[in-house]
């Protein structure tokens, strides 16, 4: 195998406008004789990195069903190559930088929806509804709905939590069995 070497001359400036050369030699070993150029370089379709860097992806199962019902051939190559680090037990996760893993939804269970008023300074109460994610409800559509149905502010405060200004307590118990079906009367509560 020939190395290909190369001298590269840089040219430096100097203070009192005088210049000065540099020379710096740079050995490159060649292509290789065993490898076919150009390389053809296969690319996961789920997490878009080279299929031997699949592992360190932010979800490798999913990669490797992809990677099985896509390419079976080379699956079938890799792990003969890999000898008995395709069965591994232990899974290896991005711990620090980069995408994270994804975060499931959280899901609820269906609990009853509590309403509850508030009072801020003066005469001004807010109405606090809690549990409407939990029955299957969409906070944010529930959210624009109670804006424009009571004609006020209405904001998500928590996960499953939105606060209505003013009091709409009486008007909630009845609306909300209405507008959702999947909520209940008795599901309601002061």
């Amino acid at each position: 195998m020939a190395k290909a070497c190369a001298i590269i001359n840089n040219t430096e400036e100097l203070t009192n406008d005088a210049t000065a050369t540099a020379a710096t030699k740079v050995c490159y070993p060649g292509p290789k004789s065993d490898v076919q150029y150009p390389l053809n370089v296969q690319y996961c379709s789920e997490c878009t990195m080279p299929l031997e860097f699949c592992e360190y992806s932010p979800d490798p199962d999913r990669c490797h069903e992809c990677f099985e019902r896509n390419l079976p051939d080379m699956m079938r190559q890799m792990q003969t190559l890999g000898g008995a680090d395709g069965d591994k037990t232990e899974k290896r996760h991005q711990t620090r930088g980069g995408k994270a893993m994804p975060k499931a939804k959280k899901k609820f269970e269906a609990q009853q929806i509590i309403l509850n008023k508030q009072q801020r300074k003066g005469n001004k109460f807010v109405t606090i509804v809690q549990g409407l994610a939990s029955n299957e409800v969409d906070i944010e559509a529930a959210r624009k709905f109670f804006a424009q149905r009571f004609s006020c502010g209405c904001s998500k405060s928590a996960d499953d939590e939105l606060t209505i200004q003013g009091d709409v307590v009486d008007e909630l118990t009845e609306l909300l069995p209405e507008k959702w079906t999947q909520v209940s009367e008795p599901c309601v509560s002061m």
